[in-house]
């Protein structure tokens, strides 16, 4: 059956390179943190701040990465900015690491 993918056989359209920026990105506990609020809504510093018992430089500098990945922005309103994610690939891979938590924490084994 050609151009149908065996089992375990690599996507050749998976860009790893893409990927691994991506892992790279979040790979930060806090940063990791950060989204998942975002997740629920867009935030300033100050309320990340506050849900996550951080100090507004670090808060910011976090954010100034991600910004820098492409995975936030800011929406600028006066002197406050609203951060939201924009990269739709960010919600799914959370999902999944959640996901593989708690199902490592059933003793679940779940294939990919």
């Amino acid at each position: 059956m050609d151009g149908e993918l065996k089992q375990n056989e690599p996507d050749p359209s998976f860009d790893t390179v893409d990927a691994a920026r991506l892992l790279k990105a979040i790979g930060n506990p806090w940063r990791l943190r950060i989204l998942k609020e975002l997740v629920r809504e867009p935030q300033q510093v100050s309320d990340l701040e506050l849900s996550l018992g951080l100090g507004q430089a670090y808060v910011s500098q976090q954010l100034a990465r991600l910004r820098r990945e492409g995975i936030v922005t800011g929406d600028r309103t006066g002197r406050a900015v609203t951060y939201r994610i924009v990269d739709a690939r960010i919600v799914p891979v959370l999902e999944v690491l959640y996901r593989s938590r708690s199902a490592a924490q059933s003793g679940r084994v779940d294939k990919i």
